[in-house]
């Protein structure tokens, strides 16, 4: 870990601290920064982040840099110029520029590690999700990004982008996936990323254990027969329509489950329970959860990886607490804003399209 990460304060009166500033950010974006301060001033295990991380790589180079696609058709099709046409490339600077402008926004890459019991941290991103807040404006967003999408990753070519995460550890670590990560979402979205936090499905369910778990609407009723368990078989997921409570297990299946539309409904389920945290933490209050700390600390803390610093979250405190519902942009890269291929080797990706993510990103990160 970076040296900001380390205190000369009592360790219970730093955790007070950084578990302060989590509150405050989370009315604004949820299970993300909650999990954020258990990481603090815990120190990376080499030996077992990284372990396996040589299959993961020779997975991920299965698909990199194929030169041309197919629609669903069966029709080969070009895939479009690795070298971004230069209007494009304009509007996504002007974009990165803009946010860059706001010196005061905060804009964190949340990513989702999809880990099971026993294995090493290392894995590719099942979720990753822009969270940013603008104190200046009182505003804050939610972007969620595919997995399947298509970028250059730096120094590696073409590939999809939850794999960039994977190809950074390989030399760095969590801290070298993350960056790479936080790196790839820059290049690709135009914008600038300040912080990254890691989270497993262990830390995911704990955390929503530990508050209690959390109230979700439900709109439809949702059937998953093919839904993974731990152990990668299959656990059938059935959910009714309207209002429901979910504890953390059953929270991580709703934002998981897939099959009964497609990932980008996924995306949005997802943010539904990013709110839903939001309400119960608001709901419970500061004294309610600093009684929590300590299992919440002990419980969560192998489970997720951060640079947040305290600092970092003490900032946070002040600039984060009173941001209002109704000021939360949140969004999904769907069919909008990619356009579906199948790659050589067979695999479906999403091919972003530039000229129409553009204005989003500078609606939801430049103002």
């Amino acid at each position: 870990m970076n040296d900001k990460n380390y205190s000369i304060l009592p360790r219970w009166l730093t955790i007070a601290l950084v578990f302060a500033g989590v509150v405050s950010f989370l009315s604004v974006s949820g299970l993300a920064a909650m999990t954020a301060y258990a990481y603090v001033q815990r120190p990376f295990n080499p030996a077992t982040d990284t372990e396996g991380l040589e299959v993961l790589i020779t997975e991920a180079n299965q698909d990199l840099e194929p030169s041309t696609a197919v629609d669903t058709s069966g029709t080969p099709i070009p895939l479009p110029a690795v070298v971004i046409e230069e209007e494009e490339l304009e509007e996504l600077m002007v974009a990165a520029e803009a946010t860059l402008a706001a010196s005061n926004r905060v804009t964190i890459l949340l990513m989702g590690i999809d880990r099971r019991p026993g294995e090493a941290f290392i894995s590719r991103t099942d979720t990753m999700m822009i969270l940013s807040v603008n104190p200046d404006t009182d505003t804050a967003s939610i972007l969620s990004v595919p997995r399947d999408l298509y970028v250059e990753v730096p120094g590696y070519g073409r590939n999809r982008i939850n794999t960039a995460f994977v190809y950074g550890a390989n030399n760095g670590g969590p801290a070298g996936g993350a960056q790479l990560a936080m790196e790839t979402i820059e290049l690709n979205l135009g914008v600038h990323i300040d912080h990254y936090v890691l989270v497993d499905f262990g830390a995911f369910i704990k955390a929503i254990d530990t508050v209690g778990g959390i109230d979700v609407y439900v709109p439809r009723e949702l059937y998953d027969p093919e839904f993974p368990d731990m152990g990668y078989g299959y656990d059938p997921l059935y959910v009714p329509a309207g209002l429901q409570h979910f504890d953390g297990l059953m929270a991580l299946k709703y934002a998981r489950t897939r099959h009964v539309d497609n990932d980008f409904g996924r995306a949005q389920r997802q943010q539904q329970v990013v709110l839903a945290v939001r309400s119960k933490v608001l709901a419970l209050g500061l004294n309610d959860l600093l009684t929590r700390l300590p299992v919440l600390y002990q419980q969560m803390q192998d489970g997720i990886r951060t640079d947040l610093s305290i600092s970092d979250m003490v900032t946070l405190i002040s600039a984060t607490s009173d941001i209002p519902e109704d000021n939360i942009r949140s969004a999904v890269i769907d069919y909008t804003y990619v356009t579906s291929y199948r790659t050589p080797q067979g695999s479906d990706v999403l091919v972003l399209q530039n000229e129409l993510i553009a204005p989003l990103i500078a609606e939801m990160f430049a103002e």
